[in-house]
């Protein structure tokens, strides 16, 4: 199995047990009320204010934030440990089923994200790179090439 293909599957799974961790931690600490789900700019033409503004004035609605983005946190931390764990080791010896899997998992998740982002779109809000977290749009690059790289590499053997 080409290294790249297990480093890039692997690191993608380290990055999102990062974020997940980090999110978990850093939650109650401040870090994120500026924005409701993407970014202060965007969240701010979609939600017709503040995200800060809006979060302060409504507890429901900053609960189900906090109670939505730990839930996400604690899906990223499996999501995370079960992709580096299968690209460490399920393709140190290569495995077909093993490719497969972390194919899925890694062009899964695209087609969530592109419906996640749809009122944005819907909207007429233009999203930036810089707009996107980077636990989507980091792993919309790596996982794809990771399987490509992967799978040329698997079908050569």
């Amino acid at each position: 199995m080409t290294d790249i293909a297990r480093i890039l599957f692997a690191a993608t799974g380290f990055f999102w047990l990062l974020i997940g961790i980090l999110t978990g931690l850093l939650q109650d600490r401040g870090v994120g009320p500026t924005f409701v789900f993407v970014s202060e700019r965007t969240d701010t033409i979609l939600y017709q204010g503040p995200p800060q503004e809006i979060l302060d004035s409504n507890d429901g609605l900053t609960t189900f934030r906090y109670t939505a983005i730990r839930v996400i946190a604690g899906l990223l931390v499996a999501a995370g440990a079960l992709t580096a764990g299968l690209a460490w080791y399920g393709l140190r010896d290569p495995q077909t089923w093993v490719l497969a899997i972390l194919t899925v998992v890694g062009m899964a998740v695209l087609p969530y994200w592109w419906i996640s982002l749809a009122p944005y779109r819907d909207a007429g809000i233009p999203l930036r790179l810089t707009d996107i977290p980077p636990l989507m749009w980091a792993p919309a690059i790596t996982m794809p090439l990771a399987s490509v790289l992967g799978w040329i590499d698997h079908l050569r053997a």
